[in-house]
């Protein structure tokens, strides 16, 4: 039987400069794995948590067949004819589970140019008379058994290998912040983790793409067009699986800069989400993120079509039910909130979702589904839809 190692806390160290990052860190999983490299792998996640937000975890713990599989039925959905994807159609459900087709989804009131699926861990919708924020839950709209054979199974299966990791990446955050392993799990569901994975496909551009008046409206003066534009995430971490060799995938330093995060095999890209910046007063920043999008990214290095970019993250989220005085409990020691002392942030995000995810995820990405699948809002939460507007267009002028 393995005996427990007692915590301690880790040496202190100091961090480089804040606005100085130009490449996204890359993390060994093995090393978290050895009490003799444990110290290492904790040095370097605390900088790439308090400077960058990003980080690529090497060699993570899910095997292989099943994000293999995972992979292949995810393409094998998303490449499915439109008749049969909106059998799924996200505007019938409540929860904003199912598929949005290209051209719905908005970000900072531009439109993304991608179509997604969503799917939610098994987790109950809530009662009539509870608060209507918590319909960020509730049953997956799953699809025909004979459209996509063993989807369900490969998702499911991807889901709880990733629910594991994420399990021990917060006592892993706890500790590189020197605080106990368990300091964040009472803030988490206790049996089923609340994760949610976003299927995701960048169509080619193409001449018909091109003239569609969405995209035309805001392709950018260099020939770019917003994959997904400037935004943070809700949750504690994203787990976010590159499936395909494009690039386009850019997070912004503190100092405004974008940074290229190219796919590296083998690898998962983690980033900090504004759950976590909320619990660590912002010592851990949410950082921004844009997919933007070049013709030049659907090539490879001999000019050849790479196709449809796939892409697949996996939003770990605490309870939604998680109250502000929860968020602003837990105290981190002064030798790590004087790491970001005096930091000045540039961001190119929305900052009016800011004060919702303060107040508690469920607030949080209740108003962020909101305004980017407005169609689904004007269905189910036409008074919660116009106020989240209007409130995004007076903070945006």
């Amino acid at each position: 039987m393995t005996k427990t190692r007692p915590w301690v806390p880790q040496p202190r160290h100091t961090l480089p400069s804040q606005e100085t990052f130009s490449s996204i860190p890359v993390l060994d999983f093995l090393l978290c794995q050895s009490p003799e490299t444990k110290p290492i792998f904790l040095s370097q996640l605390r900088e790439a948590l308090v400077i960058v937000g990003f980080f690529y975890l090497r060699d993570p713990p899910v095997p292989h067949h099943v994000r293999n599989s995972f992979v292949e039925k995810s393409i094998e959905l998303c490449d499915l004819p439109l008749e049969k994807k909106l059998k799924i159609d996200m505007i019938n459900s409540k929860h904003f589970l199912g598929y949005s087709r290209r051209g719905l989804e908005k970000t900072a009131r531009r439109t993304d140019n991608r179509e997604m699926f969503d799917f939610l861990t098994p987790l109950p919708a809530p009662g009539p008379d509870e608060p209507i924020y918590l319909n960020v839950q509730g049953p997956n709209q799953w699809p025909d058994e004979q459209d996509v054979p063993g989807f369900r199974p490969a998702i499911e299966n991807y889901l709880s290998c990733i629910g594991e990791l994420g399990k021990t990446m917060t006592s892993l955050v706890a500790e590189a912040l020197d605080l106990e392993p368990s300091a964040f799990t009472h803030l988490f569901n206790r049996d089923v983790p609340r994760n949610k994975v976003s299927l995701l496909k960048y169509p080619e551009p193409t001449d018909d793409l091109a003239a569609s008046s969405d995209l035309l409206q805001d392709i950018n003066s260099d020939g770019s067009f917003q994959g997904v534009g400037p935004h943070k995430d809700g949750g504690f971490l994203t787990f976010l699986l590159q499936a395909t060799a494009h690039a386009g995938l850019e997070a912004q330093n503190k100092s405004g800069r974008w940074i290229p995060i190219p796919p590296i095999p083998n690898t998962l890209v983690i980033n900090v989400g504004r759950s976590l910046e909320s619990l660590t007063a912002g010592v851990c920043a949410a950082t921004t993120h844009r997919v933007n999008l070049r013709p030049s990214c659907f090539l490879d290095r001999h000019g050849r079509s790479l196709g449809p970019r796939y892409s697949y993250p996996v939003f770990q989220t605490l309870r939604v039910d998680v109250t502000h005085q929860e968020l602003t409990s837990i105290k981190l020691p002064k030798h790590i909130t004087d790491l970001v002392k005096d930091q000045n942030i540039k961001s190119d995000a929305e900052a009016y979702f800011a004060k919702y995810h303060l107040q508690g995820p469920g607030k949080g990405i209740f108003m962020a589904r909101l305004t980017s699948h407005p169609e689904v809002g004007q269905r189910w939460y036409p008074e919660q839809l116009a106020e989240a507007l209007k409130g995004q267009r007076e903070s945006s002028s």
